[in-house]
C-alpha cells in the first residue's frame, strides 16, 4: 500500500536563527519577518545548551537557519560549524541546516560538521534572483552550491523550490528542477508556495494558482520518478489552502507539513495509508523510525 506522510514539526523539531533577527538581504517575500518566528541564538554555547534541552525532552531534531550576508551566505555559519559538530557528538538530534549559498570550502566544513540535511532553495531565473533578493548572483551560483554540497559528501541534500516566488508568477521553476537534477542527488525535494506576508513588499501579491502548482510538481514527478516530493510549511493558509493541498496531492507529493484533515481523507480515498511524523517534512527516510507516531 502507498504511504502518505503528514509532518508536525512542533515541538520536537524547532527552528533556530543563528543570526537572531538580523539579515543583510531584504528579500521581498520575507523582509526578515520569518526570522522572528524562530528561536534566536547568536552565541554557539547558547545553541548547544538549547539543543541539549531539546534532546533531553525527547526531541527529534533541529532546523538551523537565519539571515544572510550580501553575498547570500548564511550569517555566522562558519563560526557555528564547530558547535554544530559538537551537537552531533553530544546529542541524538537530526541537524537540518539552511545553508545559504556555499563555496567549496564552506561545503566541506558543513560535511565535516556532520550536518545530516543540507537544505537550500533553488532559483531558476536570473530575473527572479534580482527582483526578489537583489543578490549579485545567477542561476549558475545556485548550481555551484548544489555541486559543492554534493562533492563535499554532505549526507542528505534537500532542495527547496518556491512556486510563484516572482510576484506570484511561475517563471524559473522548471529550470530550477533541471538545475537540481544536473548538479546533485537529492534525498527529498520540498516545494513551498509564495505566501503573501503582512509587513513585506509582497503582502498584496496573489499567490500562484493551484493549477500552476500542480504543473510544477507534476514536472518534478516526471524528472524524479523515485524521489519523495513534499509540500512544505511555507504556503498560503487561507481559503486557497484546500485547493492547493489537493492539487499538490494529485500532482504527486507524498509528504506534507500539517495537512488539512480533508487532505488526509482525500489521500486515503486515493489509496494511501497515513503515517504521522513529528519532524520537518525534509526528514529523509532513514530517520523516520523514532519520529513516527504510533497508531
Amino acid at each position: 500500500m502507498k504511504t502518505f506522510k503528514a509532518y508536525y514539526v512542533w515541538p520536537k523539531f524547532p527552528s533556530v536563527s543563528m543570526s537572531g533577527n538580523t539579515c543583510l538581504l531584504n528579500c521581498k517575500h520575507c523582509s526578515r519577518v520569518y526570522l522572528n518566528d524562530m528561536q534566536g541564538y547568536t552565541k554557539p554555547e547558547q545553541l548547544l545548551k538549547f539543543c541539549k534541552k531539546i534532546d533531553d525532552k525527547g526531541g527529534i531534531g533541529i532546523l538551523l537557519s537565519g539571515g544572510c550576508n550580501k553575498r547570500g551566505e548564511m550569517l555566522n555559519l562558519r563560526r557555528f560549524l564547530p558547535i554544530i559538530k559538537k551537537i552531533k557528538e553530544e546529542t541524538n538530534l537530526v541537524v537540518k541546516l539552511h545553508t545559504g549559498l556555499v563555496d567549496e570550502e564552506l561545503a566541506k566544513g558543513i560535511a565535516d560538521a556532520s550536518v545530516d540535511i543540507a537544505s537550500m532553495e533553488c532559483m531558476g531565473s536570473n530575473e527572479t534572483i534580482r527582483e526578489v533578493s537583489g543578490l549579485d548572483a545567477t542561476i549558475e551560483t545556485y548550481a555551484e552550491t548544489f555541486r559543492n554540497l554534493q562533492n563535499a559528501g554532505v549526507k542528505h541534500i534537500v532542495p527547496h523550490i518556491c512556486i510563484g516566488l516572482h510576484k506570484g508568477r511561475v517563471i524559473g521553476e522548471e529550470r530550477a528542477l533541471e538545475i537540481v537534477k544536473e548538479n546533485c542527488k537529492p534525498s527529498v525535494m520540498v516545494f513551498i508556495v509564495l505566501r503573501p506576508t503582512p509587513g513585506t513588499p509582497y503582502e498584496n501579491i496573489p499567490p500562484p494558482g493551484s493549477e500552476n502548482v500542480k504543473k510544477i510538481i507534476a514536472k518534478a514527478r516526471e524528472l524524479f520518478p523515485n524521489l519523495e516530493l513534499s509540500l512544505g510549511c511555507m504556503r498560503p493558509r487561507n481559503s486557497y489552502r484546500i485547493n492547493l493541498e489537493e492539487a499538490a496531492l494529485e500532482a504527486g507529493v507524498t509528504r506534507m507539513e500539517i495537512p488539512l484533515e480533508s487532505t488526509l481523507k482525500k489521500a486515503m480515498e486515493m489509496g494511501y495509508k497515513i503515517k504521522k511524523i513529528d519532524a520537518c517534512c525534509a526528514l529523509p527516510e532513514e530517520f523516520e523510525g523514532r519520529a513516527t507516531r504510533r497508531p
